[in-house]
């Protein structure tokens, strides 16, 4: 499994390399783990983890890049399930959340918090 030191400042490129890690680890899982059940225990990890983490980092810094939105969705388009979702913490998913309303144009965020 790839891991990154925790001492290791905190910024954009961690973001992207957790980012790219995570992308890496969840097609490494659906290719090789046979088990569901066990894929979605480890995909759970990967999202708990290294999405979650980076997605923070991303929300810290204030920006994203053309590269960040690839990645982002990249992960929620191609390794997002329904069941991965529905067994994640609410923490997670509020930074889920928070990630893609800042991908949202402007004008769709005010419609969003006006509603």
């Amino acid at each position: 499994m790839v891991m990154i030191p925790t001492c290791k400042a905190k910024n954009q490129d961690t973001a992207v390399k957790l980012l790219g890690d995570a992308i890496l680890l969840l097609a490494k899982i659906e290719e090789t783990c046979k088990n569901r059940d066990h894929a979605l225990i480890v995909k759970k990890f990967v999202f708990s983890n290294h999405v979650a983490d980076a997605f923070s980092i991303l929300l810290d810094e204030g920006h994203f890049g053309k590269l960040e939105a690839r990645l982002i969705l990249t992960i929620l388009h191609q390794h997002l399930s329904e069941k991965i979702f529905a067994e994640l913490d609410q923490d997670v998913l509020k930074i889920i959340e928070r990630v893609l309303m800042q991908q949202l144009p402007s004008s769709q965020k005010l419609e969003t918090n006006a509603a």
